[in-house]
């Protein structure tokens, strides 16, 4: 594990912002740090950043690594924070420089993201006349700039167009290759899906829900199918009807009937089936039903 969190608790005044909060970040993988508007996850980030320190409880950077936390963490934050008034090839070296890098590597990273990111166009320009997205993609770079071993990235995506938003996702994904750990916290489900081996789902400075996302999906879609064909699905106790969507019946198998079973029923009623396949459960729905839960 990279980063461990054990009984975190954080309060402003009589606002308990985060409560008792325990898990692991494991290394070389994507974890989505997940909740609603609120949850505490700013709070979180920002004393894993040793920005503010918990009232209570132990952060602790793993793997051998040494020194200050802010030393092997990139944070991007949601809201922009560069110097509109300086260039972008100059404030992107003085950030790497202020990470420990020696003038000549600095320059270099910073080259290196430029042109990953398609901005060494833009490089000698001042950050404020930039784009709101060009202005996302150099605020990532500037948290990436130093090759952290632990990145944080808050809403990455925000502002982006399909064709920028494609070249951040290369990015992160080379980045992961690299052996980069990487948090992802978003509001954006699909996002979460699309990256994410693990999540840790906030909410009300809670932990809720946490754990591989595959399992945690495999878990929620329990004996779930989607099941296309020709005409009505005959009604039986062998399965409850979820829903429909396009065509296809979203059905629950009761707790005793497997898929096998279910099919040779069918095979035997006036449905001709064209196409069933297990129902996953969107990360989405997930979300909605477990914050709904605790609130």
């Amino acid at each position: 594990m990279i980063l461990s969190i054990e009984q975190v608790s954080k309060s402003f005044g009589s606002t308990r912002a985060v409560q008792d909060v325990s898990f692991e970040i494991p290394v070389g993988q994507i974890s989505g740090l997940l909740g609603p508007n609120g949850a505490g996850k700013t709070t979180l980030i920002r004393m894993i950043m040793d920005i503010f320190k918990p009232d209570s409880g132990v952060i602790n950077l793993g793997q051998g690594l040494t020194g200050g936390r802010k030393d092997h963490i990139g944070y991007l934050p949601e809201e922009r924070g560069l110097y509109g008034g300086t260039k972008v090839r100059e404030t992107l070296i003085y950030f790497a420089e202020l990470k420990g890098l020696k003038p000549k590597e600095a320059a270099a990273n910073a080259d290196h993201f430029l042109d990953q990111l398609a901005m060494t166009p833009v490089a000698d320009h001042k950050i404020g006349k930039l784009s709101k997205g060009n202005q996302q993609k150099i605020q990532l770079i500037s948290a990436m700039i130093a090759r952290p071993r632990l990145l944080i990235l808050d809403e990455p995506f925000s502002g982006l167009d399909p064709v920028n938003a494609n070249l951040v996702a290369q990015l992160i994904r080379q980045l992961q290759g690299d052996g980069v750990t990487i948090v992802l916290s978003t509001h954006q489900m699909a996002q979460a899906e699309t990256f994410c081996q693990n999540i840790f789902l906030i909410n009300k400075g809670q932990l809720i829900l946490s754990g591989p996302l595959e399992p945690v999906i495999a878990r929620y879609s329990g004996h779930a199918l989607m099941v296309e064909g020709k005409g009505e699905l005959p009604a039986s106790d062998l399965y409850s009807l979820l829903g429909t969507n396009d065509g296809a019946f979203k059905i629950e198998l009761a707790e005793d009937v497997d898929t096998r079973s279910f099919l040779g029923w069918l095979s035997g009623q006036a449905f001709e089936v064209t196409a069933v396949k297990p129902y996953r459960v969107p990360l989405a729905e997930i979300f909605i039903r477990e914050v709904q839960s605790h609130a």
